[in-house]
Order: structure tokens, then sequence, then C-alpha cells
């Protein structure tokens, strides 16, 4: 079994896209005759899959699995398109990635992601080498901000969730991490550092940080 592991979410925490995430559901709540701030976004949908957003938005909707089904594509379709020319990793992501994978550290990521959305993230970011395992919500029953799918991505890896080290954007995230028993890294690419009193770290990017760095962070928890 590794000593410790790595479990990065992919929305706004691999790259930077939930502005795109905004827009698209904004053009959708707006074709509806809904209107999305930013700052509802943030605080009620960043870090919820679809169905649970859907039901946010939308309470008194009665969503069949057909119309549930049409509204994730419809709202997916209109992301992808919107994010494809802008899409990259966050800065200096790739480089730790390198570093983590060549000290034989596993790399797993959790995602609220639909799948048609992991695969176009994985083939415009070159970033597929160093991943180990993906998984997503659509594996456990309960999402996040529940615990269950850090502890699936714990399990896949065969790392104690107590030496698993999180990389997370969002409040649900965060706390679904936090919740798992796991060393948690905010990146504020959506939400203030302020946001983020429980975490262990919090960083802006990925840039200078490496396997000894982020080994320094997690040693004291492979020591009990």
């Amino acid at each position: 079994m590794p000593e410790w592991g790595v479990i990065f979410d992919m929305d706004g925490t691999m790259m930077d896209n939930n502005p795109f995430h905004l827009k698209a559901w904004q053009a959708f709540c707006e074709k509806r005759g809904r209107r999305l701030t930013e700052e509802e976004y943030l605080q009620q949908v960043s870090g919820k899959n679809n169905e649970a957003t859907l039901h946010y938005l939308f309470p008194h909707e009665s969503w069949d699995k057909e119309k549930l089904a049409a509204a994730k594509a419809e709202k997916e379709s209109l992301y992808r398109t919107l994010y494809a020319p802008h899409i990259r990793p966050i800065a200096g992501l790739e480089s730790l990635m390198r570093d983590l994978k060549l000290h034989q550290i596993p790399i797993a990521v959790a995602t609220s992601a639909m799948p048609e959305n992991i695969q176009f993230a994985l083939a415009h970011l070159p970033l597929t080498p160093f991943i180990d395992v993906i998984v997503d919500s659509a594996q456990v029953k309960h999402g996040k901000p529940a615990p269950d799918l850090y502890w699936l991505a714990a399990q896949k890896i065969h790392v104690s969730p107590e030496t698993c080290m999180v990389f997370e954007d969002s409040l649900n995230g965060v706390q679904g991490a936090l919740s798992a028993g796991m060393y948690v890294v905010a990146i504020t690419t959506s939400h203030a550092a302020e946001a983020f009193p429980h975490a262990h770290q919090i960083i802006h990017d990925y840039t200078g940080l490496s396997h000894a760095e982020l080994y320094s962070w997690i040693k004291e928890r492979l020591q009990h």
C-alpha cells in the first residue's frame, strides 16, 4: 500500500473552467426565465452535480429521467462550446503531477462532472499519463458534499483516507474532503481564501509546488 496519495477535483481545480460553467448555466436559466447571479452560483451551485443543481434551480419542475437527461445534455453542450477555445491546465499543475508520478505517488481524480465532460477535459489537457484513477458521482450514492466520492477514490488508489491529500476549489468539495478525514488544500480559483477557514493549506495555483513540498505538509499524518 502506498504511504500517501493525492486526489484532485477536476472543475476549477485542474483547470479554471468554472466561469464557463457559470456562463452555460446562466444561458440555460435565461432561456427558462430564471436569473442566476455569479454570487448565487458560487454559493449554491458550484461543486454540485447537475441533477442536484437542476432541482435547486427549478424546484417546482417535475424532473423525470428523460427530462433530466435532456437538460443535462443541453447545459453541458453549451459549456463545452464556450470553453473549448480556452481550455488549459492551471499554472504549475502539469509539473507537479509529473513530479508526483516520478516519486510513485498515486493520483486520483474525484469529480462531479459528467462522463462527456471528463472525456472532453482529458482529451484537451496533457495530464492523462499522470492519472491512475478517475471516479465520478455516478459511482457513489451520495455526491459532494458527502465524503463518499473521496472514500472511493482513496480505496481505488489503495491509500487510507487520513493519508490522502485533496485539492479542491468548491465549498461543497472542501466540506466533503474534510468530512472524509483527508488533508485538504483549497485552491482559490472560485472563492477567496477567507471562504476556507478549515482547509489545511490554501493556494492560488500550483506554481512552485513539488513532491517535496506536499510531503512536508502531510508527513505529520504519516508518523502517527
